[in-house]
């Protein structure tokens, strides 16, 4: 049951930001194609 979690820990650090960083560079690009909105506050 540990081995399982520690697979899954080192799978999930491996894979998430890969995940993370797909999707930062889909809203780039998709803040490019649109007129720049009005700055929101965040």
């Amino acid at each position: 049951m540990i081995m399982g979690a520690a697979i899954a820990s080192v799978a999930w650090i491996g894979f998430y930001p890969w995940a993370e960083l797909r999707k930062l560079k889909a809203f780039e690009e998709e803040q490019q194609l649109a007129p720049d909105p009005p700055e929101r506050p965040r």
